[in-house]
């Protein structure tokens, strides 16, 4: 039983200094850049010898990939949490859409990290710490197309869509967004909008495009339904 505790604590210990090092490490990429800091400065930070360090993560692409998780699983959370409310699959699905961009604002740190750095690490050889975040991509994409099917069969959403291809096209679209080059957010405010009046009215556009209303078949074109 003794050594059970013993083992509990050390686990429990390891785990607090791994984040420990994980908020080390987000202060200083956030305060500054990914490619300015070096590894012998998130030690310093947290008090501990590069060797050390090392047992914890390997290089700083684990020390991404382990902030990305992190702030997904956060995001994650509340996504479960408007999943969960007794509202419609269209209710949740306009729900979901507003704290994600909400959450995007509370973290601009971190987004301006993920824009600036992310794509290049993404494309290196996959390996087990980019695998995690994939992984909960995967499982956000899942729960996103749920909760189309859902408002298809609750009638809130047009049913003539594939909902995982739906929900594929706005992680695209809603990630394009979130890391517009600032030059396309210049041409933005030549034309008298604001990026957050962008976002609103992006929003406002995928929620007609998927609110189910009868359609005219003037054309001829029948429906597609799948």
């Amino acid at each position: 039983m003794k050594i059970m505790a013993t083992a509990d604590r050390k686990e429990r210990e390891k785990e607090q200094r791994k984040n420990a090092i994980i908020d080390a490490a987000e202060k200083l990429f956030f305060s500054r850049s990914f490619d300015s800091v070096p590894m012998e400065e998130i030690a310093k930070e947290v008090e501990l010898g590069k060797g050390t360090l090392y047992l914890y993560f390997k290089n700083k692409d684990a020390l991404f990939f382990a902030i990305t998780l992190r702030k997904m699983r956060k995001m994650h959370e509340i996504l479960v949490e408007c999943i969960e409310l007794e509202i419609s699959g269209r209710e949740k699905h306009r729900l979901i859409g507003k704290k994600y961009f909400e959450f995007v604002q509370e973290n601009q740190e971190y987004y301006r990290m993920i824009c600036a750095i992310g794509p290049k690490l993404f494309r290196k050889k996959e390996n087990e710490d980019m695998k995690a975040v994939m992984e909960q991509i995967k499982e956000d994409l899942l729960l996103n197309r749920d909760v189309l099917k859902e408002g298809m069969e609750d009638g809130t959403i047009r049913n003539d869509i594939d909902p995982f291809e739906m929900a594929f096209i706005m992680n695209l679209m809603c990630n394009s967004i979130i890391c517009l080059d600032p030059n396309w957010k210049k041409i933005l405010e030549i034309g008298g909008i604001s990026y957050d009046q962008f976002v609103k009215d992006f929003l406002l556009f995928i929620g007609n495009a998927l609110d189910n209303r009868p359609v005219s078949d003037e054309m001829g074109l029948g429906n597609s339904a799948r």
